[in-house]
């Protein structure tokens, strides 16, 4: 019987130490699928975010380089614009039956939209004594670019070519390679190019766009079309005196208006 007793007292041990060593190895391998489960995670959180910087990259329109990177785009008509002392451009002659005010920002898509379905007609109007149009060139989406301030650059070199005789031209090249928002706008010195190969030679130009020289001009443009009469809603709008002609809604508009 003592024999006996001591057998299954060894049988007992052998089988706890093996439900010991089952044990510990179990415990062994959940921590390594704990571990190699947390690496997993982390790595899937890395391509992640990886993926997520890449696509904000790509997505985000690259800057344009070179000082000419602004082509040259010639008015569908040559008209005459000159430069007012509130920071507005009128385009046209005074003698014109119908007066318009156009409000836009070089940034804006919209106002690029608008340029694309009425600025030649608008031009040709203009150069025929038909309409006179206010340009009313605002900064309203300065930190829609990055580097923010292109919608100020642009305005102000703008007015800065109204100066010199030559914004037809040079309103139509920025707007036939408007730079994307939220991508970079273009540089004063890309602007300046653009205007000396439009034919600006006078050293003035480049002085005031370097300058800002009309900036707070164009400031006080949105602080006033803020307010009434005008109560600005956004860009483009396009008023004949106090009525909003919903130009970008109405492909006919401009023939309806010369036709009334």
């Amino acid at each position: 019987m003592g024999a006996a007793q001591n057998n299954n007292k060894r049988d007992k041990n052998k089988a706890n130490a093996a439900r010991a060593v089952a044990a510990a190895r179990g415990a062994r391998n959940d921590r390594r699928n704990i571990a190699i489960g947390t690496v997993a995670v982390v790595v899937v959180a890395i391509a992640v975010i990886v993926g997520v910087v890449l696509s904000t990259r790509q997505s985000t329109p690259p800057a344009a380089t070179g000082a000419d990177a602004i082509k040259v785009t010639k008015a569908e008509a040559e008209y005459t614009a000159k430069a007012g002392d509130d920071g507005t451009v009128i385009a046209g002659q005074d003698t014109a039956k119908t007066k318009i005010d156009v409000y836009e920002d070089f940034t804006c898509p919209y106002c690029g939209d608008l340029e694309k379905q009425s600025g030649a007609q608008m031009a040709k109007a203009v150069a025929d004594g038909k309409i006179q149009v206010r340009y009313h060139l605002l900064n309203i989406l300065d930190n829609n670019t990055n580097p923010p301030g292109y919608s100020l650059l642009a305005a102000n070199a703008a007015i800065a070519a109204a100066k010199q005789g030559k914004f037809a031209d040079f309103h139509a090249s920025l707007y036939a390679q408007q730079p994307k928002e939220g991508g970079a706008g273009y540089t004063n010195e890309q602007l300046i190019s653009l205007g000396k190969r439009l034919g600006i030679t006078a050293a003035q130009f480049s002085t005031d766009v370097t300058a800002g020289a009309y900036s707070n001009l164009v400031k006080q443009q949105v602080t006033t079309a803020s307010a009434p009469p005008v109560n600005l809603q956004g860009t483009p709008t396009v008023l004949n005196g106090t009525t909003d002609l919903k130009a970008l809604q109405d492909p006919q508009w401009l023939d309806k208006l010369l036709n009334t």
